[in-house]
């Protein structure tokens, strides 16, 4: 018996240990896991549908993908990734694989689920995404733990490439992410669909080009959007932030305003416009486009297989010395659009497109955008100023010639005129001490003031010297330049300084001067209204 319990003992040992090498093989050790993290810096909360859909151009968009390669030479099973981003999305589990084999590596990428509120974030903030990966059998100690950060942007940034600006070596490179700014593009926003319905009725009586699918109606109806925001007195704020070439950096990143942003404030930058244009022309149901070119973008649409433009800014700006008729800029933008045509089949990569739709379809969708009951009577106001505009027509011809009505307050036939606001007050001869005054027109916030001077010489700087004379009789300094009509200065008097801008025009019996501004720390505050001022004056 004794002879056959130690065989027996053995035996009874070697399963045991054999069992326990068993679970060992199953277990793994942390040390013998490897892992890589290829992360995104940021994530744009505009376009965060895109980073959520694995489908989305082809899953370019993602927070981060996790190489995982087993070195152990032990099969794991069931090895789990999950992650988190605190404050924004609980731990959520990415891929379960069934087994790893030795040597065998895992990829698993994550395409991020932030809730909708996400847009409504108007501040950018530094945010930690948190990595666990587990497997079966795995200890505490064992579990591997991975994070980083990364940018979340306000909803507003625009990033126009992903690609580290170190590394960027072609205009390709700039535009990487140029799909993405279909996400700003919102036709569903109830605030837009209330201004288009309100465009369509009320400026083009009604018709409704998408039906007719006649590239006349959509010309008129790309006129009408044109018309609509010249007859606001919309600004047009230059073109920062549009990258010019592959070393401007700093344009890389841009807040863009949403198009309820452009229609309700009244201005917009090129890319601005673009975007609202192509968010009222998808609302319409007709194809938008938007050009981009080095240092600017413009809108259009395409329809039965060609396509057309219009240069938006044309409504003005700063630096811009006219506002173009519906007419010139419709034909401006095919101007430009025939060398954008040129340049794209000559190879040149720094003339893209948007197709707005076709991105759409690849899963580059717009945010969601609530009501806003203040916004709307914004939209109001503004459908108001529309009241004297007459409907927007297409000529026999059929060169899209479109009559634009003029609604202008003049002082005199042959003088320079400009736009007053609603509800400014106007004085005739204000100033007693200098009869050059011919009347002031004054903001309801008393700061923004524009001053018409009418002077009788023969020139633009002997006006200015009679100006200047008057002002140092009562104790006040001026400083200006006068570039052709244009002038720009500075007026110094103890009460603080003033800031203003303002054209000449020569009249019968001397010069008149239309200057607007107001004191200089205010004056970057109320640009927008003294550059509408400004672009009125003709």
């Amino acid at each position: 018996m004794k002879k056959l319990a130690i065989p027996l003992a053995i035996g009874i040992i070697g399963l045991v240990l054999t069992a326990f090498s068993f679970m060992s093989s199953k277990k793994g050790n942390a040390d013998d896991i490897d892992i890589s993290i290829e992360k995104s810096s940021f994530i744009m909360p505009a376009a965060h549908r895109v980073y959520a859909n694995p489908d989305a151009m082809d899953g370019k968009y993602y927070l981060f993908k996790a190489k995982i390669t087993n070195n152990s030479n032990q099969t794991l099973e069931d090895v789990t990734v999950k992650y988190r981003i605190p404050n924004y999305i609980d731990w959520t589990e990415l891929t379960v694989s069934g087994e790893m084999f030795p040597g065998q590596t895992l990829v698993v990428p994550c395409y991020p689920k932030f809730k909708n509120d996400i847009t409504e974030k108007t501040t950018e903030s530094v945010e930690k995404a948190q990595i666990e990966i587990t497997w079966d059998g795995a200890d505490d100690d064992d579990v591997i733990e991975e994070d980083f950060t990364f940018k979340l942007t306000n909803r507003n940034e625009y990033v126009y490439t992903g690609i580290k600006s170190e590394e960027i070596s072609s205009w390709a490179d700039i535009y990487d992410n140029d799909a993405l700014i279909a996400c700003f593009v919102t036709p569903h926003d109830p605030v837009v669909k209330y201004y288009t319905q309100n465009l369509q009725e009320k400026l083009l009586k009604g018709e409704a080009a998408s039906v007719t699918q006649k590239p006349e109606d959509a010309v008129r109806f790309l006129a009408g959007i044109y018309e609509a925001t010249r007859k606001s007195h919309m600004v047009y704020s230059g073109t920062k932030g549009i990258p010019k070439s592959t070393e401007d950096v700093q344009s890389i990143v841009q807040q863009v305003r949403l198009p309820r942003e452009v229609i309700t404030g009244n201005t917009g930058l090129c890319i601005e416009l673009s975007v609202l244009y192509a968010s009222i022309l998808s609302a319409a149901g007709i194809d938008p486009i938007i050009y981009m070119v080095p240092g600017h973008a413009y809108p259009g649409f395409r329809m039965n297989g060609q396509y057309y433009a219009i240069e938006a800014t044309g409504i003005g700006g700063e630096g811009l010395g006219n506002i173009m008729s519906a007419e010139d800029a419709f034909k401006q933008g095919q101007k430009q659009l025939n060398e954008f045509i040129q340049q794209s089949q000559a190879g040149d990569p720094r003339y893209t497109i948007v197709d707005i739709h076709n991105v759409n379809a690849k899963g580059v969708t717009s945010m969601d955008l609530k009501d806003n009951d203040f916004m709307r009577k914004k939209v109001d106001d503004i459908v108001a100023s529309w009241s004297s505009a007459q409907q927007v027509q297409s000529s026999n011809n059929g060169n899209n010639d479109i009559i634009v009505p003029e609604n202008r307050i003049r002082t005199n036939s042959n003088a320079l005129s400009f736009t007053i606001p609603n509800g400014w007050q106007t004085m005739m001869s204000p100033v007693p001490q200098m009869p050059i005054v011919t009347a002031q027109v004054i903001a309801p916030d008393q700061m923004t003031t524009v001053t018409i001077y009418d002077i009788p010489v023969s020139n633009t700087q002997q006006a200015m010297a009679t100006v200047n004379q008057y002002l140092t009789n009562l104790g006040m300094q001026m400083q200006y330049q006068v570039n052709g009509n244009a002038i720009a200065g500075q007026t110094y008097s103890m009460n603080g300084n003033f800031n203003w801008i303002g054209k000449a025009l020569s009249r019968q019996g001397g010069i008149r001067i239309v200057a607007v501004g107001a004191p200089d720390y205010m004056y970057n505050q109320n640009s927008g209204i003294i550059n509408q001022v400004y672009n009125s004056i003709r």
